[in-house]
Formats: C-alpha cells, sequence, structure tokens
C-alpha cells in the first residue's frame, strides 16, 4: 500500500468506510469513526486486537485446523493470520460486502484468492442455512452495525452453525450483545446444542463476549494440561494465551465442559 491510499474513505451499499494508516497500521473506522478492524501493514499475519487474540484462544480446545469457514472479514487480519500459520489449511472466506472485498483486494489488504483460499460475497445467515461443508473451524465475526445481528442470536441460528461442525469441530464467536438477558439466553442455548462443551469469555477492556462450542464430547484437560498446550500455542503462534486462559478459568465452571 503506497503513501496515496493513506487516509481516504470506501462507499459501499452497506457501509461507508473511513482507512485510516497510523504509523505502519491501517484501521478501519464506521462513519462514525468507531474501530472496524485494524491491520499491521509490515507484520499482516500479526492480530493487532485483543479481541481476536481472544478469539483464536479456541485453538487451544482443538486440533490444528484442515477446514475453517469465516464470517465476516473485516480488514482481513485472521485470513492472514490464519494462512500464515496454518498454511495448508483451506479457508471459505464469507462477506456480504461485494464491494469492500474488491477494494480491499485491489489495494493488496486482503490476501488474494486461491487453491486455499475462496471468497464468497452473500449474506453469512442464507451461508449456514444452504451450506452442506463440513469444518473443523467456523469463526463468526459478523456485526449489524455495532452489534451482533438478530438472526445470529436465535436457536436455529447455533443449530445451523453446529451442523456445519465435523466431528471434534469448534465454532468461535466474536459477539457484541447490549443485553446481558439476551447474552445469558444465547449462551444458554449454545450450552444446550453442544452437550456443555462450551466456554465464554469476556474480553479485558472491551465490550466483547467471546463464545466458544466444540461438537462431540471430548475429555476435559486438567489444569496443568492446559497451561502446557496455551504455553506452547503461544509460541507457535505469537499470542499471549496465558493470561486469555486465566480469564477462561475465572469466568468458566470447572468441570461443567470444557475445563
Amino acid at each position: 500500500m503506497d503513501d496515496s491510499t493513506k487516509n481516504f474513505k470506501i462507499e459501499t451499499t452497506f457501509n461507508s468506510i473511513h482507512l485510516v494508516y497510523r504509523q505502519g497500521r491501517l484501521e478501519l473506522r464506521s462513519h462514525d469513526k468507531s474501530l472496524q478492524s485494524v491491520i499491521n501493514l509490515e507484520k499482516p499475519h500479526h492480530l493487532e486486537l485483543r479481541n481476536l487474540e481472544y478469539l483464536m484462544s479456541v485453538l487451544l480446545f482443538m486440533a490444528a485446523p484442515r477446514r475453517i469457514l469465516m464470517l465476516g472479514t473485516a480488514a482481513g487480519s485472521l485470513l492472514h493470520f490464519l494462512r500464515y500459520h496454518y498454511p495448508q489449511a483451506d479457508i471459505t472466506a464469507v462477506d456480504i460486502d461485494n464491494q469492500l472485498i474488491e477494494q480491499l483486494l485491489k489495494l493488496d489488504i486482503l490476501p488474494p484468492a486461491d487453491d486455499r483460499l475462496t471468497y464468497i460475497c452473500d449474506d453469512a445467515q442464507q451461508i449456514i442455512k444452504r451450506s452442506e461443508a463440513n469444518f473443523d473451524l467456523v469463526l463468526v465475526d459478523v456485526f449489524n452495525g455495532v452489534q451482533s445481528p438478530p438472526w445470529l442470536l436465535e436457536k436455529t441460528s447455533i443449530q445451523q452453525l453446529h451442523d456445519l461442525l465435523n466431528d471434534n469441530g469448534a465454532l468461535a464467536l466474536n459477539l457484541l450483545i447490549d443485553s446481558d438477558h439476551d447474552f445469558r439466553l444465547f449462551n444458554l442455548a449454545v450450552r444446550r446444542q453442544f452437550q456443555q462443551q462450551t466456554l465464554c469469555l469476556p474480553v479485558s477492556g472491551l465490550e466483547n463476549k467471546i463464545v466458544f462450542g466444540v461438537r462431540g464430547k471430548t475429555a476435559a484437560r486438567d489444569m496443568t494440561s492446559n497451561l502446557q498446550a496455551a504455553l506452547e500455542l503461544s509460541t507457535q503462534l505469537g499470542i499471549d494465551f496465558m493470561p486469555i486462559l486465566s480469564v477462561i478459568y475465572n469466568t468458566n465452571p470447572v468441570g461443567g465442559g470444557l475445563i
């Protein structure tokens, strides 16, 4: 990205996005200037936002994914991260905003499609209804303005997302839900659908909540094993998972699911 592309706006049918270049990072901000996404232009695989680091802690509770579905692409930092650390994985990235995807591809911000990466410009709600594919990991990072869309919170959507997973596959959702009551109902529905094989955690300093679900019954590892896994994955992926694991243990009952 050269200097001529600094600090400008992309107008699409679905978005009015301000692109702001700051010290080697590109920020995507909405029309009200709220931060939507950040990408490190020198190290695009490095996750700049804490909520995405929390989202990727789902990798502590699953095998290395080979087939990944991403609902929502933003500036593509998760795409770069996954392609860098899991180069053999097949990734399907879904976003409703075709115009934004095309612009970010032209600016070399999003990674280009290839044999391992497919872009689908469509409504995520319709994709999970129609898809017959199965995935090891499904990542949900979609928003209606600054909130998670109402359809995502419905029991039907939770079941459809569950059904997209292979045995022992994992679902990870990045959520913004104002109502504590609505979040409790959603989290309860996820726990029922995934037979208690779930975790939820707030993102320190942010309003985001992260929810995980793993399909199929797996034996919970003890804390020592989880600490060892966090140490190993921290070195492998360049994320300090130790404080995130602490949040997981402080937020979720031990013996009630994945821990």
